[in-house]
């Protein structure tokens, strides 16, 4: 299994190079060449370079890269085809010009931190060649600021330890980027582990075995995990902040990756419970809460089928990854939920919050398999589980954490059922109860005065889903004396013009929901309809993206009717705390983070970590006085709607579309 693991974590971290273990720098090729009409750069694959380093030379992500083979078996003399666009044009213009400005005399300045031997190696020339050059160099030292001559490189010169000097496209792939690559936030980089303290010759490829991370160090264990911790897997960079104090030939150590053995119990898992805790709060909760296993630590259990004994049917090739949901071994998106995990885990690290992971294998829905895989893991122990399975497993999995009264967290379900009648569950998508309340409440705020018709199929072809949203819309609308409203059947759509234009302003909230193509021929007529009005018509969405998720649909429409709708898990590419999150998987795991699984487990770890950190098992009583940490992606709010029942999040994620653009309306997570 560890070496199933191994394999996993090559995949996901992108650390296997073409050949050998070191990666250089790439010289780009101006060579072209048209294949199905469209123009390519043509690259041949020199040793140590990878996919990532020869796409980024071109200015290009890794999966624009064409080639006929893995990308983990790509080797020395193999054809990689480059997209000739406006960026890569840039890169080998760019490249083009940097070379030249090699093989003449010209003047740079001198930045802080710049020594005469970095320089020498930037420019593949000796200190000598410097100093040549330079004379006055004999009698001052070199400053910040001050103009130096760089002479042309020589063909034949060596450096001061009798080696050739390294040229620009020599150097390795990190030294090469530093110079051009904007400095991150630092509260949006992961934390970096120390350079390596062997010799280059004794320089060992990080071996599969847990480890304890802390921020300034990485110690092996010997035989079985103590502790899982986040760690880094990208290494500091030599001679980043003080060059003068960096060696010759000091070489980068390879990246750490997170080797937790899913197959193994950390060795320091409780394997007791805990005690009921004395609460000092009066509550709604009227149920038993178990303390937290230490003080010191948080034990938190992970459960999830990774499906790792199918883990060679991965395959990482360009072509592959474009087919990768049709392959058998269907859990990317799971390894990304895996991923979101581990970024919030490094958040909390920097806080000082000490988690110690149990990660759980299951892909049988058989109960008996849930139980073994429950009990060999020690899962009753943890201080709280996030399960992503499936109902079935999910339902006996809760049961069990009922009877052992150990929260679980539920990360995607919609259906109210998983917390009915069990108060230990907690469904962390937005309720219905609280997506409906949300879009009354703009339509009572946005649109005073107006006309609400609310949008369905007829009552008895509704799904599950939509019903519920009928019968809560229905609910709170008796209750309400600020929205008048109408309940429209689709059915009639032909008369839905009509029938509008016997009011004035208009708004419609849609609840239709039925499978995919019904929904597709749905939204393109309600939006063709809506289009022959003169005023503007509202929409607002509460059971899906599905209007926005259309390929061909028209978002001029989207902009004319003030679209407004309900999302899970989108990540805003406009919103700076999406963006440092996005920026930062990016670096940590080569690959764009999936628009819902990696945003939403990040979300629930660095949550719940916090509220039990900060309130111990006490917050399982009143998480409504809890307030969001700062660095979540969504808004949380936790509410127990039945006493009889665990708790939902009540706080919907609500976006309008405005100049093209999705912007959020509703925000309540703390700044």
């Amino acid at each position: 299994m560890k070496r199933l693991f191994l394999i996993l974590m090559l995949l996901l971290f992108g650390i296997v190079s073409a050949q050998g273990t070191k990666t250089v720098a790439v010289k780009v090729s101006n060579q072209t060449q048209m294949l199905n009409n469209k123009e390519y750069y043509v690259h041949i694959v020199e040793q140590g370079q990878t996919v990532f380093s020869i796409a980024r030379a071109y200015g290009l992500k890794y999966y624009d890269a064409v080639i006929k083979t893995d990308i983990h078996l790509m080797k020395v003399g193999d054809t990689v085809w480059l997209p000739k666009n406006d960026n890569s044009v840039a890169a080998v213009i760019a490249n083009a010009e940097a070379q030249l400005a090699t093989d003449r005399v010209h003047y740079i300045k001198v930045d802080a931190g710049q020594t005469l031997y970095s320089i020498s190696r930037e420019y593949g020339l000796t200190v000598d060649d410097l100093v040549e050059a330079n004379p006055e160099l004999k009698h001052e030292q070199l400053k910040a600021g001050q103009m130096l001559k760089i002479p042309p490189k020589k063909t034949n010169s060596t450096d001061s330890e009798g080696r050739k000097p390294m040229s620009g496209d020599q150097r390795t792939e990190s030294e090469q980027t530093r110079a051009v690559q904007p400095a991150q936030p630092a509260q949006s980089r992961p934390a970096a582990t120390k350079p390596s303290e062997t010799k280059p010759s004794e320089t060992k490829p990080t071996e599969t075995t847990a480890v304890e991370a802390k921020p300034s160090e990485t110690k092996p264990t010997e035989a079985k995990p103590v502790e899982a911790k986040p760690v880094s897997d990208k290494p500091v960079q030599a001679n980043a902040v003080n060059p003068q104090e960096s060696t010759p030939d000091a070489r980068l150590p390879k990246p750490v990756v997170n080797p937790y053995p899913f197959d193994e119990v950390p060795a320091n898992f409780p394997t007791t419970l805990a005690n009921y805790f004395n609460f000092t709060t009066t509550s709604n909760f009227a149920y038993q809460v178990r303390d937290r296993q230490s003080k010191d630590k948080l034990y938190v259990s992970i459960v999830m089928p990774l499906n790792l004994d199918k883990i060679e049917q991965i395959s990482t090739s360009k072509f592959d990854i474009e087919q990768r949901g049709k392959k058998e071994y269907k859990v990317f998106e799971f390894i990304q939920f895996y991923e979101g995990i581990l970024m919030a885990l490094d958040k909390l690290q920097q806080q000082g919050v000490n988690v110690v992971l149990n990660v759980v294998d299951l892909s049988s829905d058989s109960d008996e398999d849930v139980v073994k895989a429950f009990n060999s893991h020690n899962v009753a122990n943890s201080d709280f589980i996030i399960a992503l399975l499936v109902k079935k497993p999910f339902n006996k999995l809760a049961q069990l954490a009922k009877d052992n009264q150990v929260f679980v967290i539920n990360p995607f379900s919609s259906r109210i059922d998983v917390i009915k009648n069990n108060p230990y569950v907690v469904k962390c998508m937005p309720s219905i109860e609280g997506t409906v309340k949300g879009m009354l409440d703009i339509v009572a705020r946005r649109y005073k005065n107006g006309n609400l018709l609310v949008v369905h199929s007829t009552p008895k072809t509704m799904s599950l889903s939509e019903k519920e949203y009928y019968d809560e819309f229905q609910r709170q609308l008796e209750l309400r004396k600020d929205i008048k409203y109408t309940f429209f059947d689709w059915a009639a759509n032909g008369k839905l013009v009509s029938t509008l234009k016997g009011y004035s302003d208009n708004v419609i909230i849609s609840i239709y929901d039925q499978d995919k193509n019904k929904n597709t021929v749905y939204a393109t007529t309600l939006l063709n309809r809506l289009s022959v009005l003169t005023s503007n018509v509202p929409v607002l969405m509460t059971t899906g993206n599905y209007l926005n998720d259309l390929p061909n649909l028209d978002f001029e429409q989207l902009q004319h009717v003030s679209y407004t709708s309900v999302t899970m898990g989108f990540l805003d590419y406009n919103n700076e705390r999406h963006r440092d999150f996005i920026d930062t998987y990016k670096e940590k795991f080569r690959t764009e983070p999936n628009t819902l699984y990696a945003g939403v487990a990040h979300d629930i770890m660095l949550y719940f970590c916090s509220a039990l950190w900060q309130k111990g098992a006490e917050f399982w009583r009143n998480p409504q006085q809890f307030k969001a940490p700062s660095g979540m992606l969504f808004p949380y709010s936790l509410k127990q709607p039945s006493s009889l029942g665990g708790y939902e999040n009540q706080s919907p994620d609500i976006y309008q579309m405005q100049n093209f653009k999705l912007v959020p309306l509703t925000n309540s997570i703390t700044q």
